[in-house]
């Protein structure tokens, strides 16, 4: 028999996967050298236990050197794999594990909002930003191959547009639009509107998956209706289907500056007037449209415009317009390609105690997982045929210079 071994420290484990409806346990890659179509078909046939019981049986195995084991045995038979859940046996004398002992080790699992990730939550500390960075997946582009397009489902319990741009200016970062997959279902405001949805992204799984990866079509959504997000966060968690809810940040920002929950017709609080920042390295468009969205649900709010800043560029500026937040009691919602840009603004929110929402980054993430491309990073990302600028036009800036000592 052959048995493979992923070992990872106890505190990497309670982490939310990039773009997940629910907490998975990030494994290392097994160092070995087999070929990988035997090992797609071994992993297709491997049962992946739920993760609680993967926890008990890797504590057993693991509880003295302080790591957490998972091994899968596969066996040769006939010049082909098959796999079965090898038996792990308990290291010590000690009694076997027992579902009472260090209970408050689910208790004490930081969860964020559906579809988020540790470090993008506001006050999320420096330790949860060591954990995101250390279990977050890179991806290494092939030099002469472009990204392989998958399936995007944009949901909404409204006409979908706003979905539908954040889906399509996230694929942006990763190829040309003209190629993307992304399809708009609209109107999606029953229980039974949701599990439709959910059923048929679910059945769209890329071939190439293997049983021990998220299956689906990945679902960028957003619901007015508290109720109905959490239940389409469950039905993705029950189908395997990865989702993120790029709306929720918005409204808990709104929430804290307002002091008031969403969907209330009370007023805000003493200030006569909050302001809204829609900010971004592009046009804006898609964080002043995600704003106005989020601001229907606080109707009595006393927001008489939002305050758009388009091709924001260098750090000076997001200083700018943080301290005008401050000043105006205003929150910032920001759409950044550049992760550097991106961070930069979040850090000087927590300085500043101004409530912030990230909408960009987190999408892009989710997306770099699932569709296994790095992100370029840009402003407005890759171009297509539409919107290519005249050859002249691009030229116009340079400039032919002597050579000099």
């Amino acid at each position: 028999a052959i048995r493979f071994v992923s070992v990872a420290p106890p505190e990497m484990l309670p982490t939310m996967a990039p773009g997940c409806a629910h907490p998975v346990p990030w494994l290392s890659a097994p160092s070995f050298e087999r070929s990988q179509a035997r090992l797609r078909r071994a992993a297709t046939e491997f049962p992946v236990l739920p993760l609680p019981h993967t926890l008990q049986a890797a504590r057993r195995n693991g509880r003295r050197s302080g790591a957490l084991a998972l091994a899968v045995g596969l066996r040769r038979r006939r010049g082909s794999f098959s796999a079965r859940p090898s038996r792990l046996q308990a290291t010590s004398d000690k009694k076997a594990w027992d579902d009472t002992e260090d209970a408050d080790l689910w208790e004490n699992i930081r969860g964020p909002p559906p579809g988020q990730i540790n470090s993008f939550v506001p006050g999320a500390s420096l330790k949860d930003a060591k954990i995101f960075a250390a279990t977050r997946t890179i991806a290494v582009a092939p030099w002469s191959e472009d990204v392989t397009p998958k399936p995007i489902f944009a949901i909404s319990d409204g006409p979908g547009l706003v979905a539908e741009l954040v889906a399509k200016m996230g694929f942006r970062q990763f190829g040309d639009i003209s190629k993307s997959m992304v399809e708009v279902l609209a109107e999606v405001e029953t229980k039974e509107d949701v599990k439709a949805a959910i059923d048929k992204a679910a059945t769209l799984a890329p071939e190439e998956s293997l049983a021990i990866e998220q299956a689906g079509a990945m679902v960028i959504f957003s619901m007015s209706d508290q109720e109905m997000a959490e239940f389409l966060v469950a039905e993705c968690g029950q189908q395997g289907v990865p989702c993120i809810n790029f709306m929720e940040s918005v409204v808990l920002a709104l929430e804290s500056r307002l002091q008031l929950p969403r969907g209330s017709r009370d007023s805000p609080g003493a200030a006569s007037r909050y302001g809204v920042f829609a900010v971004s390295d592009s046009s804006a468009e898609a964080s002043y449209r995600i704003s106005c969205k989020a601001l229907k649900q606080f109707p009595k709010a006393k927001v008489q415009q939002i305050t758009c800043c388009p091709g924001v560029k260098s750090l000076q500026e997001i200083d700018h317009i943080v301290q005008e937040a401050l000043r105006r009691n205003g929150v910032i919602i920001y759409t950044l390609a550049s992760p550097g840009m991106s961070r930069f603004l979040r850090q000087q929110c927590e300085r500043a105690k101004v409530p912030y929402a990230d909408v960009f980054q987190p999408v892009v993430i989710a997306l770099k997982r699932y569709l296994d491309y790095p992100p370029v990073g840009v402003a407005g990302g890759h171009y297509s045929k539409e919107d290519r600028l005249p050859a002249k036009s691009l030229e116009l800036p340079w400039e032919e210079k002597p050579i000099i000592d």
